[in-house]
């Protein structure tokens, strides 16, 4: 019966690591990531702001404002702006990051 157990143990936990590794992999290919025009020329200002959600609960569950980053950094005419989204340790945690640039 023990046998059984630590069989069934190991097995939950290979497939808990490899189901935290694959998520992570399939989000950075998937999930958003740097969206860019090749018709205008980037600015030489640039801003950048973070937001961190934790346990999917706590934090505010999405990007940055543009809008609101442009206006922070001093950015009026805004000419590329890119999202990363960062998982944490085993996805306890994810940071939205949007990266705004322009004059």
């Amino acid at each position: 019966m023990k046998k059984i157990q630590f069989r069934l143990a190991v097995i939950f936990m290979i497939g808990f690591i490899v189901s935290g590794c694959a998520s992570l992999a399939s989000s950075s290919f998937f999930g958003p990531g740097n969206f860019y025009s090749d018709t205008v020329t980037v600015g030489a200002k640039r801003g950048e702001a973070s937001g961190r959600v934790i346990f999917g609960v706590f934090g505010k569950v999405s990007y940055p404002p543009v809008e609101e980053v442009a206006r922070d950094n001093g950015i009026t005419k805004i000419a590329t702006v890119e999202h990363y989204a960062k998982i944490g340790f085993m996805g306890f945690w994810i940071t939205y990051t949007t990266i705004v640039t322009g004059e």
